[in-house]
C-alpha cells in the first residue's frame, strides 16, 4: 500500500465498508466479505449441516451483491442485512427437499455444536460442561437462535424480529422466557460468556 492509499476503516465500522462497496470500491468488497465470511459461515450452518453447500451460498450471495451493488440499500447495520439474505437462501435450499418442502423459517431448525477449549480437565469444568450442554438442550431452535442472535452477534430485538418473522414485543418475550429458563438452571454470568466463547 503506498502512502497516498487511504486505509480501510476498522472492522466495527461495517456501515462504511459498505457504503464504500456499493460505490464500486473494490478493496471495500473484499474487506466486507473478509470481515463477515466467517460469522455467515457459523451462522448458516446453524440451518444447514452441510458445510460445503453454506460456503456456496455465501459465494452466491457476495456474487449477487457485487453484480446489484448500485441498487442496494444504505444500512446501519450490513451484518444484519447479509444475515437475512443468506437465511432466506439456505431456507429456499432446504424447501427443494421434497421432504421437507413446506418447511417455513419458523419451522427452520437451528443446530448448535460445542467448540471447547480443552485446556481444563478438573471435574468442575466438566460439571459446567454438562450442566451449560443440559441447558442448552432445554431451549427451542427459536430461542437458541435468539439467544445466539443477541449476545453473540449483538443484533437488536428490532432486527432479531425480523429475522425470526415475530413481532418486536414477541421477541423480546422469547428472550425472556429463554433468560428465565437459564437462570434456574445456572448463573447467567456463566452461562453467557460460555455460550458466546464455544457456540460454533
Amino acid at each position: 500500500m503506498t502512502k497516498e492509499e487511504p486505509s480501510l476503516p476498522k472492522s466495527s465500522d461495517l456501515a462504511l465498508i459498505w457504503e464504500q462497496f456499493k460505490k464500486g470500491d473494490q478493496k471495500a468488497f473484499s474487506a466486507l466479505f473478509e470481515r463477515t465470511s466467517d460469522r455467515l459461515y457459523r451462522y448458516g450452518t446453524k440451518f444447514v449441516t452441510d458445510t460445503e453447500s453454506v460456503k456456496d451460498n455465501i459465494q452466491d450471495l457476495f456474487v449477487k451483491l457485487y453484480e446489484n451493488r448500485k441498487d442496494l440499500p444504505t444500512l446501519e447495520n450490513p451484518l444484519f442485512y447479509l444475515f437475512k439474505s443468506l437465511k432466506n437462501m439456505l431456507i429456499d435450499e432446504i424447501r427443494k427437499n421434497e421432504q421437507i418442502v413446506r418447511i417455513s423459517l419458523e419451522e427452520a431448525p437451528f443446530h448448535v455444536n460445542f467448540i471447547y477449549n480443552e485446556q481444563a480437565d478438573d471435574e468442575t469444568d466438566e460439571e459446567i460442561k454438562e450442566k451449560f450442554e443440559h441447558v442448552v438442550n432445554l431451549l427451542s431452535d427459536r430461542q437458541k437462535e435468539a439467544i445466539y442472535l443477541r449476545f453473540q452477534s449483538e443484533m437488536s430485538y428490532e432486527e432479531i424480529a425480523e429475522l425470526l418473522r415475530i413481532n418486536y414485543q414477541s421477541a423480546r418475550n422469547l428472550i425472556h422466557r429463554a433468560i428465565e429458563k437459564i437462570r434456574r438452571e445456572m448463573d447467567l454470568k456463566i452461562f453467557i460468556p460460555l455460550f458466546i466463547s464455544i457456540i460454533q
